[in-house]
């Protein structure tokens, strides 16, 4: 229920079951590894710690069936996990933002902001808070984990008066700092503790430090940040500056696996997931950003993804997938070694 804040328990996927929500189930789709896994710039895993991701483990679908408490998803789009393991997806076009409590394995809707157009892209969890981003609106909005609204965080229309920025992803590190893209200009905007805008990064093309679409984003823990490049297949690696370092992919790449890279995210040993609608595919970097593994077809029907646009790195190695394409959000186990 907006407003309610309930108490919630870490959900561990190997360890307490998930809710079967509204379709998936525990699927039999086998964990999809690599056997030939590029050995990654950090080296093997130290001695008692693994850190090196070898598969993933199709758990859960959570399907846009009209029984579930959700449905319809018509627009599917971003997805988060609090710390907690609250779910959060993002339906732009329905206008509304969903969380599913790990505790009572039950759905609730956030509050709609009064303003409108309510087109809700892209979330992430700051703390106890939960940041959605509005292109609709041109803002972001700031709720907590129970989902009730507390107030506009950054209005991001104000950001450059003359040119609105045309959103499709931010993200938020650890000092404060945010990133915000702009697809209109062909740019990604840095704002600093304060939100306020310091840096415009890249403008249109295929150089570097230039776009085609940039679609996802994600902090390294280092403050550096990754850029999906859709349109230039492509990820751009940023220093914490935000000085432009190297591109991971691209066209000219004869061994590049992205097609249409999006969503973005990393778990706490620096492997960056990436989701990629184009390939219908789930690929895994390394922290020094060379491809461990790609998932997709390999999985079983249940648990195969057709066009992921967003991941989530959860608590207890859960990795949540935004699939429009499927009307679901899909639920694996990341195995490490």
């Amino acid at each position: 229920m907006p407003g309610r804040r309930v108490a919630r328990l870490l959900v561990l996927i190997g360890g307490v079951a998930l809710a079967t929500g509204c379709g998936g189930g525990y699927g039999n789709g086998p964990a999809v590894r690599d056997a030939n896994l590029h050995q990654g710039a950090s080296g093997t895993a130290p001695s008692g710690r693994a850190n090196r991701v070898i598969g993933l483990e199709f758990v859960q679908a959570y399907e846009n069936l009209p029984s579930a408490p959700y449905f319809p998803l018509t627009g599917l789009a971003g997805c988060a996990f609090s710390p907690d393991g609250t779910l959060i997806i993002c339906d732009q076009k329905q206008g509304k933002v969903h969380g599913l409590d790990p505790m009572l394995h039950t759905w609730f809707e956030f509050e709609l902001p009064m303003a409108r157009p309510y087109a809700p892209l892209d979330a992430l969890v700051d703390g106890f808070k939960v940041l959605v981003l509005d292109p609709g609106g041109g803002r972001v909005y700031r709720f907590d984990l129970g989902g009730a609204l507390l107030d506009v965080l950054v209005d991001i229309d104000q950001l450059d008066p003359g040119y609105p920025p045309q959103t499709t992803a931010f993200a938020m590190d650890q000092d404060g700092r945010m990133l915000v893209t702009d697809v209109g200009r062909q740019q990604v905007l840095l704002l600093d503790s304060f939100l306020n805008l310091t840096l415009r990064l890249g403008d249109p093309g295929s150089l570097g430090d230039q776009f085609l679409d940039p679609m996802g984003l994600v902090f390294r823990a280092d403050g550096s940040f990754l850029v999906s490049d859709q349109g230039n297949r492509r990820l751009a690696l940023y220093g914490r500056l935000g000085f432009y370092e190297q591109a991971v992919g691209g066209v000219f790449d004869p061994d590049n696996r992205f097609v249409a890279p999006a969503g973005l995210d990393r778990d706490r040993f620096g492997n960056v997931f990436v989701a990629d609608p184009g390939s219908g595919r789930i690929h895994v970097l390394d922290p020094g950003l060379r491809l461990l593994l790609s998932a997709g077809p390999d999985f079983s029907l249940q648990g195969a993804p057709l066009a992921p646009v967003d991941v989530a790195v959860g608590p207890g190695d859960q990795l949540a997938v935004s699939d429009p394409a499927r009307g679901a959000v899909l639920i694996y186990r990341i195995l490490y070694q």
